[in-house]
């Protein structure tokens, strides 16, 4: 191993002084032997039978990259049989089911089998055996660590506006860690998201995988679902809802494998289907700001999955009524009755910027597109005291509301697609506390001024609207939400495609 990444290390210093054309590099490290031979033809076909998965066009450049550096020899075996780093990693990917992955989806029966056929520590009866099985080893081992480390669908596939700027991450590095190292379960750790909720996600998977297949906790539990519900369950009903349960948790897992694995700014998140926005004082991950709010109403008028961040903050706004609104609502009702703009302190605005008089002809002048219609800050405003901006191609927005009992409603899907915001207040107060004379007393103030006042943050503040379908606490509590918009239904029917699975760029 030490003589291939000193060989690698030379072509490649030759390669960076124009003394060898990279096109020599495979003709340099060629495989000079049978296993490499056959290891070599496998990599080049981009497939390999033996595996579930067989298509390797997503690990082919990095088995080509990591065989190429360890001279086209063996990565996973010694003298025929395998290393103890190779038993380590099968054993891991035995119980990737813990971390909400597939085992069968890295042929760990096969590899398995294959472990098993070796009788007292014999070698592979076979090099084709042999091959196959140091193949198989590093696809599930770059498939799997690549799958914790960003999720196995691409966040773009699922939601194309949904780009995340994660830090770089070296498969071949990880692959040939692991492939040398004595401790497999620290390798697969490292590469899991690093969030708590994440690993209360994972806690609550082995609870919910229990409970399913346990008789004597599934009795307990149908006796307290029927003493709760007043109602008769069968077992079979029970044990659906339950493996319907660890199926969501697991698609959950997927998502927050999306997220970056660190922050320079502590975020803010917008869980959407859990109508919730939760954001981080501190990097201490329980030091959280927590809300209710609205987002967008499920048939028609959804709040988009997708990440931002929010550079500055508007006091006693001014609501400039959206197009789609104006011409659906606002409209017609003033056509009806004029006073309708003046009762809820709506003015009609030039293309010159200037207020226009309350006219009919001042209608007609909106509904051909020379004038719009915005509502006055004050008491009616339907932004309220508070507007956030993070710029997009959805003018999205979060702000306050004068219609606070939405926020009393078990479902909170309400709005045109902007987030309200249930203590706006609070929000304000932790994006400024950076900023000299920002305290409650000011805050509240400026939220109810008659003019309206732009502050623009520091440093901006990352914001991602988010799509977890469950929620595990602290307290051991998960909290299960409707797939309000079906994008949960989506994101399993992509991974039922098996690996490899679409980039970003050839999204179905």
């Amino acid at each position: 191993m030490i003589q291939g990444l000193v060989r690698l290390v030379l072509v490649a210093l030759l390669v960076t002084r124009g003394l060898v054309q990279p096109c020599r590099l495979d003709a340099q490290l060629a495989p000079s032997t049978p296993f490499g031979e056959a290891l070599r033809r496998i990599v080049a076909s981009n497939r390999h039978a033996a595996q579930r998965w067989p298509q390797l066009s997503d690990v082919t450049v990095d088995l080509r990259t990591a065989y190429t550096a360890n001279g086209w020899t063996p990565l996973w075996t010694q003298g025929g049989r395998p290393t103890s780093s190779a038993l380590a990693t099968i054993a891991q990917l035995n119980r990737i089911d813990a971390r909400g992955l597939d085992p069968s989806d890295y042929d760990v029966e096969r590899l398995s089998e294959l472990v098993r056929t070796l009788v007292a520590g014999a070698a592979f009866s076979t090099e084709a055996a042999a091959v196959e099985f140091d193949v198989m080893v590093s696809t599930a081992a770059l498939r799997s660590l690549r799958s914790l480390q960003y999720g196995r669908v691409s966040a773009r596939v699922a939601h194309a506006d949904l780009r995340f700027a994660h830090e770089p991450w070296d498969a071949v590095a990880a692959l040939r860690e692991l492939a040398t190292s004595a401790d497999a379960a620290q390798q697969f750790a490292a590469a899991e998201p690093p969030y708590q909720h994440y690993r209360l996600l994972v806690d609550a998977l082995a609870r919910y995988r229990a409970l399913a297949t346990d008789t004597v906790q599934l009795r307990l539990a149908l006796q307290d679902t029927m003493r709760k519900r007043g109602s008769p369950e069968s077992m079979s009903t029970l044990q659906r809802r339950l493996e319907a349960r660890v199926v969501q948790i697991t698609t959950t897992l997927e998502r927050w494998r999306w997220l970056p694995h660190r922050f320079a700014v502590p975020p803010i998140i917008v869980n959407i289907p859990a109508f919730e926005l939760f954001a981080f004082r501190s990097a201490n991950e329980r030091d959280v700001l927590r809300m209710n709010v609205v987002v967008g109403k499920a048939y028609n008028h959804k709040t988009p999955v997708f990440s931002g961040a929010v550079q500055y903050l508007i006091f006693s706004p001014y609501w400039d009524v959206p197009p789609s609104i104006t011409r659906k609502e606002v409209l017609p009702k003033a056509r009806k009755n004029i006073d309708y703009l003046t009762r809820n302190e709506f003015e009609i605005v030039g293309s010159n910027e200037q207020v226009m008089a309350t006219t009919y002809a001042a209608l007609d002048a909106v509904s051909a597109g020379r004038a719009r219609i915005r509502q006055r800050p004050g008491a009616q405003n339907a932004l309220g005291g508070v507007k956030f901006i993070f710029p997009n191609e959805f003018n999205v927005y979060m702000h306050d509301t004068p219609a606070q009992a939405l926020f009393g409603e078990v479902r909170r899907d309400f709005s045109h697609g902007c987030i309200r915001l249930s203590r706006p207040a609070e929000l304000a107060a932790l994006l400024l506390r950076d900023q000299a004379g920002w305290d409650s007393t000011h805050i509240a103030a400026d939220m109810h001024r008659t003019t309206p006042l732009q502050v623009r943050l520091t440093a901006p503040v990352p914001v991602h609207m988010v799509y977890a379908t469950v929620v595990a606490r602290d307290d051991g509590s998960v909290a299960f939400h409707n797939d309000i918009y079906g994008h949960d239904r989506r994101l399993r029917s992509l991974l039922k495609d098996g690996y490899p699975y679409p980039a970003p760029d050839r999204r179905p």
